[in-house]
């Protein structure tokens, strides 16, 4: 089974950059400016996220032993977890409307990881956007409400079109990549 939305996947991008605690991840995701620009989740929904993940087999829990107290635990991603994300960070959104959420969390976590796969996503987007886009201009025909309705998602497709080419500039000038916080390396993954 497959995370369902963008949130189980940033969840668990960041975890594959450090296997780390409830509590520390949600800091993590507080303290990044730009996933707070993309993502908003409370701590309850975070551990939902967490629960949920380990249900599909796509992280591990590990004991911490602390000094004092009970042992902490850690989240940790398992290969298939690895794989699973690796999978949805080359995937671009089918919807137009997943470009606010989805293709910005999965576009800045790429640029985290795995830079060098930006550029194709962009273009795979891009792909994809087009062929809205031609589906929307063939029904934007006439003057009745419902060619309004297709003009009108046609020129946020089209907007967004060109903000995929600014990005595109960007990424291949190399100004975007360094303007996001690249994590350490990550610790290896928990076998399954």
């Amino acid at each position: 089974m497959q995370p369902s939305w963008p949130s189980e996947y940033v969840a668990l991008a960041l975890l594959c950059e450090r296997p780390m605690h409830g509590y520390e991840l949600y800091q993590r995701v507080r303290s990044d400016q730009a996933l707070r620009a993309i993502w908003r989740i409370e701590r309850s929904q975070l551990y939902f996220l967490l629960r949920k993940l380990e249900r599909e087999g796509y992280i591990a829990e590990l004991a911490e032993e602390q000094a004092a107290g009970p042992p902490r635990l850690i989240y940790a991603p398992t290969p298939a977890g690895r794989a699973a994300l690796e999978a949805w960070l080359r995937r671009p959104e089918a919807q137009p409307h997943d470009l606010r959420a989805a293709f910005l969390a999965k576009l800045y976590l790429a640029l985290r990881s795995t830079p060098d796969i930006a550029p194709a996503l962009v273009e795979e987007q891009r792909r994809v956007l087009n062929e809205w886009a031609g589906r929307q201009r063939r029904r934007a025909a006439g003057n009745d409400f419902v060619a309004l309705v297709h003009r009108l998602r046609l020129s946020q497709i089209e907007a967004a079109l060109a903000w995929l080419d600014e990005l595109w500039a960007l990424i291949h000038a190399g100004q975007l990549t360094d303007s996001v916080s690249h994590p350490a390396p990550s610790e290896p993954a928990v076998r399954s």
